[in-house]
């Protein structure tokens, strides 16, 4: 569509909220109104089809973790009159390959939540408001994998390398989750434990997510200390934010432990910045319930 700095009726924006880790994220469209409000932002933005708004927490943790505005027409050429009030001088705005990126504006951020209408629930509100406006804090800054003085001794011969390049590259890491990457398996379908064998997850409950996984092929184990030899597997950890979403850990060849929190980077640090030694003790923010440790192997499922 030419760029004429006009609204037309079949322009969209749709948002997904960035807040799930093993669930996929809730989405919903703009209104018309809101729609055209949000495209005058493109002049900022230059070409952007996809325009991530970054919280003052940043992206590297569980729970919220921002907005993702998709659908946004390349080459608008539009006022900003309508959403100037949300915008301000000290708003940093960058581009980075198609996407553009929106930081620290909290009165985006509130209003792309109000936005959001019945899609979430009281509870889920609850919690990104909290966030939102949560004081800013010292952002987390993931060691270096190779750094392995602080980690314990991972003792599965299989354990995956912690391999950023793989996973976090941009078409592997939208489409698959926490569940894909403690198993080891890049699906492009943000798997969920039991969907593979017919056995859905009947609710958000540590007892409920454990017979799912297990129908998968994976193993409750009481720890991570037993030596697993080649071809028997390696260890991973399921916790759960109750009534809301599954998430979970892989020990790595570091000995440490990483994740990949939904459609986000892969970490090796928890919410509060530090190596993962153990998830059962780290900073999971609200995945509160430390459910089991588990083992995978090759032979497991997932779709």
């Amino acid at each position: 569509m030419p760029s004429t700095g006009m609204f037309y009726m079949d322009d969209h924006v749709t948002i997904t909220l960035n807040v799930f880790s093993g669930r996929p994220n809730p989405v919903w469209d703009l209104k018309p109104h809101h729609a055209k409000a949000f495209l005058e932002l493109d002049h900022r933005l230059g070409s952007a089809e996809t325009t991530v708004i970054v919280p003052h927490s940043g992206l590297d943790r569980l729970g919220y973790r921002g907005f993702l505005a998709s659908g946004v027409p390349v080459g608008r050429s539009v006022g900003v009159d309508r959403l100037g009030f949300l915008m301000s001088e000290d708003v940093a705005v960058r581009n980075r390959s198609e996407m553009g990126y929106i930081e620290n504006n909290i009165r985006l951020e509130r209003w792309l939540l109000e936005t959001a209408g019945p899609t979430i629930n009281r509870d889920l509100r609850a919690h990104v408001e909290a966030a939102i406006e949560r004081p800013s804090s010292v952002e987390p800054v993931p060691h270096p994998a190779t750094d392995r003085d602080d980690c314990p001794p991972c003792r599965a011969a299989d354990a995956p390398s912690y391999n950023l390049s793989i996973w976090n590259a941009s078409h592997v890491q939208s489409t698959n989750n926490c569940y894909n990457y403690a198993n080891d398996r890049i699906t492009n379908t943000f798997a969920q434990p039991g969907k593979a064998k017919g056995a859905p997850i009947a609710a958000i409950d540590c007892s409920s997510v454990e017979i799912s996984a297990q129908a998968d092929g994976l193993r409750p184990v009481p720890g991570f200390s037993s030596p697993l030899g080649h071809g028997a597997g390696w260890y991973v950890a399921l916790v759960v934010w109750p009534g809301m979403d599954h998430h979970w850990y892989a020990q790595d060849s570091t000995g440490c432990w990483s994740h990949k929190p939904g459609q986000t980077p892969v970490l090796n640090t928890d919410n509060s910045g530090n190596r993962i030694r153990d998830p059962r003790l780290c900073d999971r923010g609200p995945y509160t319930d430390f459910c089991t440790y588990m083992i995978t192997d090759r032979t497991v499922v997932i779709r």
